[in-house]
């Protein structure tokens, strides 16, 4: 398809006529084809678009073309007379926006179209526009100056219909501009003149005289004067001077930099009426007052009435409330009085008189109510509480708490505290005494209830963590126990618990006594319960038993049973690891001077010693061992008759081996050493047949043969210089310079030819003993397939050829039938060579 070159030149004509503006724009453009040649004479089609906003806008309208080149290659249409592909174009709002047109042509006149361009419309025919505008009327130059002298309105715009009368928009992001303004420019103007005024001539309630908006943070109505009213509203009747609003900001602010920033007042002294109403009807403050000087927040003087009266329905609420955010008093109440108070609670109701309470104050030191004297040399009570009345059979003073606090010291969480603030003071805080023969329930000195779900009887606690004194003593001088304790249902007995270094429960019997530090009984024989639990969360020992006697003979631990029943779990000793890791038991001989082993499993009876089970993927047993001994070491004492060690696998569906043995070190897989007169090293069988058998003197016999994955038979051989200058497939020929040595082949047809350096030998021959590592020589094999080097030094080599040594190191190459001699042919070829350089193939090496 050709590549059509546009020379566009757009032609926006004016057609006038008397009624109205013609709907079309002519359309002129000079076609090329890509190689800069005019079309001339030809058939062109052409898709017009007009696009809104930019070379890739909003498509408005698009119509198909057709016509016909000119001698000049020169086409000329009227847009607007086409076939309408979409939109309207008599409906185009051209004052609008900005304006593109895109044109698509077809050299053939088909639809085929090819992308010429997009060129922006940057004039319109002014009758289309004046169209779309509305207006027929005269024209301003802009910018547009003029200065009359009329007392007739200068310009005057109605409009009957919905849309605004005059707007004025502004771009710019420069300061200080305005949309639209007006100046009154007389230093001297008569009074109320104005330069903007904004009148509406609605009588109802929802007409605005001036309305300013911004969209942002900005200011909708800002007024500005040195010393006169910046704004000012007046109402002449009984509407609002100045009303305003906010939906979710600040309906007023006023502020003032050195005068005062609101003032109220009323000037008629016959006026009952209020200087300010304040009222909300949401939750918020009605009036918020603050001050971050040093000045009243609100200063409220009267003549007879209340300074400050507040009055309030609701019993959540309160008539007056002082808040104090910084250490200072919410409220004071100051009196000279010797008769009265200077702060007054009085209840008429059965409601309190005073009440003091606390919230909010998370780190405990506030209070409720606080009485305090000696301030100022003062005397007098911190508290006293009397009952006048005789017939009142009430407490005088009562002391109740429902708190949550849970550190009981003398200022914290309780309903009472008394405290003997004496360092050398031997008085108790509190005494309770009771001189009675019975032992009754509560018959007690103290007698602590708890008649909740929850709670303590009774709490003893030493608070000083530097003392060495003990929360509770309980001493008896007769008979009776020091301390009797008893559940009644399921809790414990006596809990105990440590938060230091020390013993939850420390039970000892001084060296003068005889009895047990402790002894623990079940008498009931239908209890399964343990008698002693014992656990820790920890990484401690749950239970740590010893025999601190190094000439003792008992055992730190002692477990026995007598049942007739080998169950599980039915041992002397039962340990269990019940997580993912930790062992069922573990014994450690910690000293490292020390012989005895770790653990001892003896049976006197026709049991195992040991019997270990592992009832998932780990090992029945696992041994290591980190210094020179045996991980496992079985044997037979020299009066026994059994086996040092037996595996046997009983599942015929098991594939795994009986016994894997690995090694990652440098020494033996699998040693096995035959110490006496007679007898195999080892045995193998199928079916209780031997089939494999290597006998005390390293003999090996096997019965079905073997087999091995090599593909020749080689011997280990010294060579001539270092093993590191050879490689496999070398050809190797017998030294005449040293013995038993061989080295590379360097001319053809060499009757010392030997063999060939194996990549893979299946058996290797040595002179050497087996534990000879076989430095400094190398495999050459004599027999069998071995990849070997080659060359086309006698001809391309075919598969059967004979092959000898060539002049090249090392390299075998095809042999001339009429030229071997005895001793010199290597072996056959096995495949085809025809490559210029040095390869290898493989040869059936059989030298003859």
């Amino acid at each position: 398809m050709k590549k059509i070159l546009l020379t566009l030149g757009i032609m926006l004509c004016l057609f006038m006529g008397h009624a109205q503006a013609p709907e079309k724009m002519s359309y002129q453009a000079v076609m090329r084809s890509g190689s800069g040649q005019l079309l001339t004479n030809q058939s062109i089609a052409v898709k017009v678009s007009v696009l809104q906003g930019s070379p890739a806008g909003t498509l408005v309208y698009s119509e198909r073309l057709t016509g016909s080149t000119n001698a000049n290659g020169l086409i000329s249409m009227e847009i607007g007379t086409g076939t309408v592909l979409s939109g309207t174009f008599s409906t185009i709002n051209w004052p609008s926006g900005s304006y593109y047109l895109k044109t698509e042509t077809d050299p053939a006149g088909g639809t085929n179209y090819t992308i010429a361009g997009t060129s922006q419309l940057l004039s319109v025919p002014y009758a289309m526009y004046a169209k779309s505008a509305g207006g027929t009327g005269g024209t301003f130059a802009i910018p547009y100056t003029n200065t009359v002298n009329n007392a007739s309105t200068l310009f005057s715009l109605i409009n009957d219909g919905d849309g605004t009368s005059l707007e004025g928009t502004n771009n710019t992001t420069t300061s200080s501009i305005a949309a639209v303004r007006g100046i009154v420019n007389n230093v001297a103007p008569g009074g109320f003149s104005s330069a903007v005024r904004g009148i509406n001539n609605g009588t109802g309630g929802l007409g605005i005289g001036i309305w300013g908006s911004q969209a942002g943070s900005g200011w909708g109505v800002y007024g500005v004067t040195p010393s006169g009213l910046g704004v000012y509203g007046n109402s002449s009747g009984a509407g609002t001077g100045v009303y305003a609003n906010s939906n979710t900001g600040t309906g007023l602010t006023a502020t003032s930099t050195n005068g005062i920033a609101a003032s109220l007042a009323i000037s008629n002294n016959a006026n009952n009426n209020n200087v300010l109403n304040a009222n909300t009807l949401g939750n918020g403050t009605v009036i918020n007052v603050t001050s971050s000087g040093s000045g009243v927040g609100v200063l409220s003087s009267t003549g007879n009435g209340f300074a400050v009266h507040g009055i309030t329905s609701a019993q959540t609420s309160a008539g007056i409330i002082g808040d104090n955010n910084g250490a200072g008093e919410a409220v004071v109440g100051r009196t000279t009085s010797d008769i009265a108070g200077a702060v007054v609670g009085r209840n008429d109701g059965g409601g309190y008189g005073v009440r003091g309470f606390v919230t909010g104050n998370t780190t405990g030191t506030s209070i409720g109510v606080f009485g305090q004297v000696g301030l100022n040399t003062g005397k007098g009570r911190a508290g006293r509480f009397e009952n006048v009345n005789a017939a009142n059979d009430f407490n005088t003073f009562e002391v109740e708490s429902n708190s949550n606090g849970n550190i009981p010291d003398n200022t914290l969480g309780n309903a009472a505290s008394f405290l003997v603030d004496n360092t050398n003071s031997v008085g108790a805080a509190v005494r309770g005494e009771v001189n009675t023969i019975f032992g009754n329930f509560g018959a007690a000195g103290i007698f602590g209830v708890s008649s909740g779900t929850g709670g303590r009887a009774g709490l003893f606690y030493a608070s000083n963590p530097s003392g060495n004194g003990a929360a509770l003593i309980s001493l008896t001088d007769g008979n009776g126990n020091a301390i009797t304790a008893n559940a009644g249902k399921d809790g414990n007995g006596v809990e105990t618990n440590i938060d230091g270094a020390g013993n939850a429960l420390y039970a000892w019997v001084p060296t003068f006594a005889t009895g047990r530090a402790g002894k623990f009984n079940i008498f009931n024989d239908t209890n399964t319960s343990d008698v002693i639990t014992v656990t820790t969360v920890g990484n401690g020992t749950a239970g740590n038993f010893k025999v601190d006697r190094v000439t003792g003979t008992s055992p730190a631990v002692k477990g026995e049973v007598t049942s007739q029943f080998a169950n599980f779990g039915t041992a002397g000793v039962y340990g269990l690891s019940s997580g993912t890791g930790g062992f069922g038991g573990l014994f450690y001989a910690s000293n490292t001077t020390g012989n005895g082993p770790a653990l001892i499993a003896l049976t006197e009876g026709n049991g195992n010693g040991i019997t270990a089970n592992a009832g998932k993927n780990g090992d029945g047993i696992e041994a290591t061992a980190d210094g020179t001994g045996n991980a496992v070491y079985g044997w037979t004492p020299n009066f026994g008759i059994g086996r040092a060690g037996r595996f046997a696998n009983f599942n015929a569906a098991n594939g795994n081996p009986t016994v894997h043995v690995s090694n990652v070190g440098t020494g033996n897989v699998l040693l096995l050493n035959h110490q006496g007169p007679s007898g195999n090293i080892a045995v193998l069988q199928t079916n209780s047949a031997n089939v494999v058998r290597v006998d005390r003197t390293g003999k090996g016999f096997f019965n079905g043969g073997t087999q091995n994955s090599g593909a020749d038979v080689a011997e280990a051989f010294d060579v001539e210089g270092n093993t590191s200058e050879y490689e496999p497939g070398d050809i190797l020929i017998i030294s005449t310079d040293s013995d038993r040595t061989v080295e590379k082949s360097s001319k053809p047809y060499s009757t010392l030819v030997a063999g060939v350096y194996a990549t893979k030998p299946g058996v290797l021959l040595t002179e050497e003993n087996i534990d000879s590592e076989l430095i400094g020589k190398v495999p050459m094999g004599v027999i069998g397939v071995i990849p070997t080097k080659v060359c086309l030094e006698g001809g391309k080599i075919r598969r059967g050829d004979l092959l000898v040594t060539s002049s090249k190191s090392g390299t075998a190459m095809k042999a001339n039938p009429k030229k071997v001699k005895i001793g010199q042919v290597i072996g056959k070829a096995l495949q085809d060579y025809d490559q210029d350089s040095v390869g290898k193939i493989k040869v059936l090496v059989n030298i003859k």
